[in-house]
């Protein structure tokens, strides 16, 4: 294989044994790097792991390197699933490498390198602690190897790491795509168009209505729906993902296209039926939700994909497409996160999306993080990206630039945890502490940006003293504006001490809960530092002695309620499993000291789903808990996977009792079958 030279230069660093981080867009072969790396320590011995931020992509990469070294030398470590834990080449979560830091760090003692699949995950406003906590803790002679999308200011984030690690960090950055993307919107009066030329069109109604910037046009124009689009695209540009930012939209659109195409021929059909039959043939499970639908949509070419759906379809779809025998994939944005599928062209039925607190427009980075898709390497000269537009609701100022250049740049979302407090207080005395807090990346861009103000600001001023001697008024006054304004900026930037005070803060709440007496963990504290969901609320109800009073079924269904959060709107299944009001006692006592010492409260608990857990445990069949349930089939399958993660993290912690141990395992056996089994 010839590689290309940003491949090369990688691999050259790796061979001299330095970290580097490789910054290329989608598509460009990024991960033949971390493919190299891997090999090149197995076949010295070394070890190796390998973290991803999802189970899905770990899982992926499991069945990879298992298939290509052997499954002897390769382990997976996800929290709910622990296959060959001593293997060289370990695959894991990126949570579960900083919890084998901070809790267990002589299992990592002899890894040579850490590779980071996506680690602009660094910027996750609720996950990218944990890549910060990964990085910072890393023993010294450990390098990583750090994979990432275009960020433009990947020379910071390694400056940054050669700091915290002592050692120099190397950059390999390659801009350019292995296939251009060409970039166009799709208006149902305009055709096939451009952004500009639609900005223009809007603006000429904006002027004649007199309207407001931002504000949306008051007139009636022709909605413009997805089979619109695929019908103006579907001659020269499939196959084609459709980016859809709700799950049922998904369904809808892909039962509605299935009306208007077949896009199969008689032997592909064949084909389709042949390989969702080889699928079916290592499923353990009974009736599979939304199949036969589905199949009726595979079979003419067209599929959806989606979290709520449960693995095993999900594994049909994805094989379907990468044969090429779905021409349109209508997917939510979680297709776009490490799998690499890629394909002619890509579209978007929106450009805002639910975040969990409001619809806000797409970023530049999510964009092109979906838009990158477009463009089969070696097969497509160009890829093409489509927007479609709904002209009642179009505003220029919320769609993302398109231009690979604006990308956002990373910025820290470094949190302290209350399991990084105690593990911190644990391991670490108090002046340490104040060192470690001050390494991560927050505190470094913040001090950049203050050398970077303060070097602005003693230039203003300097300015306006110059003007106050010899100068007109006019200058004089906007002189003194950019002296106030920079003032302002630089009062804004993050104090130095911040996360010194919230480490106090949170310290404080763990000395209210007897978590932590003097610079020493109790017993409640030493319990709750092997604990990462939920630590707070677990470790009082195991210290309350719900896990040893409560029979298996009755603790899963605790367990699954633990850290839950309900979709919008989501149905609550009445139950008698446990008692609400007493657990409701524990949430409120540790949420008003929370609230006391931090000013707010991270305690997580939601029963939606416990009547359903509960039924499980007992035996019941998955068919029958998906009649009347409010939850998607995937989700109820995600829910109960966190609930064995969460009873694998007890049982650890709960150390050498016996009994206890045997009650957890027997939990977890419950749980762990037929249709919420992972099959690796």
């Amino acid at each position: 294989m010839q590689l290309d030279p940003f491949q090369r230069e990688a691999i050259g660093w790796i061979q001299r044994n330095y970290s580097v981080l490789v910054s290329a867009p989608t598509g460009t072969g990024k991960t033949l790097v971390a493919d190299y790396l891997i090999e090149f320590m197995a076949a010295q011995g070394r070890r190796v792991v390998y973290t991803a931020p999802i189970k899905a992509l770990s899982n992926q990469k499991y069945k990879e390197f298992k298939r290509l070294l052997g499954p002897e030398k390769v382990g997976i470590l996800t929290g709910d699933v622990v296959i060959n834990p001593e293997a060289p080449i370990l695959i894991m979560t990126t949570e579960i490498f900083r919890n084998l830091l901070h809790q267990d760090p002589a299992r990592v003692a002899e890894v040579a390198y850490c590779i980071f699949d996506e680690i602009h995950y660094i910027d996750d406003p609720a996950r990218g602690s944990v890549w910060e906590e990964s990085l910072i803790f890393m023993p010294p002679h450990m390098r990583f190897l750090g994979l990432s999308a275009t960020i433009p200011n990947v020379a910071e984030l390694a400056a940054w790491l050669t700091q915290v690690h002592g050692h120099p960090v190397q950059v390999v950055h390659h801009p350019e795509r292995a296939v251009p993307l060409t970039h166009y919107m799709y208006e149902v009066t305009s055709g096939i168009t451009t952004f500009r030329r639609l900005e223009q069109r809007y603006r000429r109604y904006a002027e004649r209505l007199k309207l407001r910037s931002k504000e949306r046009l008051r007139l009636d124009f022709p909605r413009t729906t997805h089979v619109d689009l695929i019908q103006e695209i579907h001659r020269r540009y499939l196959p084609c993902l459709f980016f859809t930012f709700s799950r049922r939209q998904c369904e809808l659109n892909g039962a509605e296209l299935g009306e208007h195409f077949d896009f199969l021929t008689r032997r592909e059909k064949q084909q389709v039926k042949e390989i969702i039959d080889k699928h079916l043939e290592r499923w353990s499970g009974g009736t599979i939700p939304r199949l036969s639908s589905l199949t009726r949509l595979l079979l003419k070419g067209i599929g959806y994909h989606h979290a709520g759906l449960l693995a095993i379809v999900k594994d049909i779809v994805e094989d379907l497409f990468e044969q090429r025998l779905i021409r349109v994939l209508y997917c939510t944005e979680t297709f776009a996160v490490g799998l690499n599928f890629p394909c002619r062209s890509v579209c978007f039925d929106s450009i805002t999306k639910w975040d969990g607190e409001s619809f806000r427009p797409l970023t530049n980075r999510e964009y092109f993080q979906m838009a990158g898709r477009a463009g089969r390497r070696g097969i497509d000269e160009r890829g093409y990206v489509f927007t479609l537009v709904d002209f009642n609701r179009f505003v220029p100022e919320e769609y993302p630039s398109m231009q690979e250049q604006d990308v956002e740049p990373l910025r820290s979302r470094f949190t302290l945890s209350y399991n990084s407090v105690l593990n911190l207080v644990r391991s670490y005395s108090a002046d340490e502490i104040r060192n470690i807090l001050r390494k991560n990346f927050a505190t470094y861009q913040a001090e950049r940006e203050r050398e970077r103000l303060e070097a602005a600001l003693a230039k203003a001023r300097a300015r306006l003293e110059q003007l106050e001697q010899a100068g007109d008024a006019k200058q004089r006054r906007q002189a003194a504006r950019r002296v106030r304004a920079l003032e302002r900026e630089l009062a804004e930037v993050p104090p130095a001490e911040r996360f010194i005070h919230e480490f106090e803060a949170k310290r404080r709440v763990l000395e209210e809960l007897d978590f932590i007496r003097g610079d020493t963990l109790t017993a409640r504290g030493e319990f709750a530092a092997r604990i990462n969901i939920q630590e707070l609320l677990v470790t009082e109800l195991f210290f309350a002695g719900y896990f040893h009073r409560l029979d298996p079924d009755q603790i899963n269904a605790l367990a699954v309620s633990i850290d839950y959060e309900p979709r919008r709107s989501e149905g609550r299944h009445p139950h008698n499993a446990f008692d609400v009001a007493a657990i409701q006692a524990h949430v409120q006592a540790i949420e008003e000291v929370e609230r006391r010492f931090v000013g707010t409260t991270t305690v997580r608990f939601h029963d939606h789903l416990a009547a359903l857990a509960y039924r499980w445990s007992r035996g019941e069949a998955f068919s029958r808990l998906l009649q009347g349930a409010y939850q998607d089939e995937g989700d109820i399958v995600y829910a109960f996977r966190r609930g064995i993660d969460l009873l694998r993290q007890v049982r650890f912690a709960a150390g050498e009792d016996p009994i206890l141990r045997t009650k957890l395992q027997e939990c977890m056996d419950r749980m762990d079958r037929d249709e919420v089994a992972i099959v690796l």
